[in-house]
């Protein structure tokens, strides 16, 4: 009986206490499935609004896709302003309520809206200020005004360039590929814009050639646009990924 009891003890001791959690743990956990979670979210909002951006972005580092789903879902609100809004005066409102959200995220003011929250926590603390980030409205505001052209240049200059330098590319080159991609959004949107043009992309900003790629296919098709994410469209952003073009 005596024996019984001490192999039951010496069992018991054997068996090393479960670490207790410790509360500074608790939160790094609750901050990681936060921020997990906030990948999820610009993710889905991509895949659902552009499976053609959603695709190209896979072909770009994992750990730089979070932080550029979060651009790509900041141009996709400005569209939606764009796409939703029939009073030109209304549209700059609410186009200005971004540039200013966008600005303050620089003095660490960050509001609960989803795409907001995104940037803050995955794409400022990769170098991007949220003034540059406000940028992006400029492009929408040369389309209200009615310039198409400027509106291609502007737009894609911009998520061009910031994507480039999130995935450490040249933002020179980011912004023509960029331009290239825009182009082709207008001409899906019915608008005549001059056909795009770039150079072999270096292998960061392969994945970004294949936007540009598909910007050349859409401006020299027209309208009806070509649905997104078909198999072509696919064999497109993968001959881009391989050979930048």
């Amino acid at each position: 009986m005596v024996r019984g009891q001490l192999r039951g003890i010496r069992g018991r001791q054997a068996r090393p206490p479960g670490r207790r959690r410790r509360p500074a743990d608790q939160a790094d956990l609750q901050a990681a499935d936060a921020v997990a979670e906030m990948d999820d979210a610009v993710a889905v909002l991509v895949k659902d609004a552009d499976r053609d951006r959603w695709l190209a972005t896979q072909y770009a580092p994992a750990a730089l896709r979070p932080a550029l789903f979060a651009v790509h879902a900041l141009d996709l609100e400005l569209a939606k302003v764009a796409a939703t809004t029939t009073d030109a005066m209304l549209g700059e409102i609410r186009l200005a309520w971004w540039r200013e959200r966008l600005v303050d995220l620089d003095a660490g003011q960050v509001p609960a809206q989803p795409v907001l929250r995104a940037l803050a926590d995955l794409v400022l603390p990769r170098g991007v200020t949220g003034a540059t980030l406000a940028e992006f409205e400029d492009g929408w505001l040369a389309l209200a005004a009615g310039d198409v052209a400027g509106h291609v240049k502007l737009r894609g200059a911009a998520i061009g360039a910031v994507t480039a330098t999130l995935v450490g590319g040249d933002a020179v080159s980011g912004a023509a590929l960029g331009e290239a991609w825009a182009a082709g959004e207008a001409a899906r949107a019915g608008h005549e814009v001059a056909a795009p043009v770039f150079d072999r992309a270096p292998a960061q900003l392969r994945w970004l050639a294949g936007l540009a790629a598909l910007g050349m296919r859409d401006v020299a098709r027209g309208v009806p646009p070509e649905p997104r994410a078909t198999a072509g469209r696919q064999w497109v952003l993968l001959r881009a990924a391989l050979t930048g073009r």
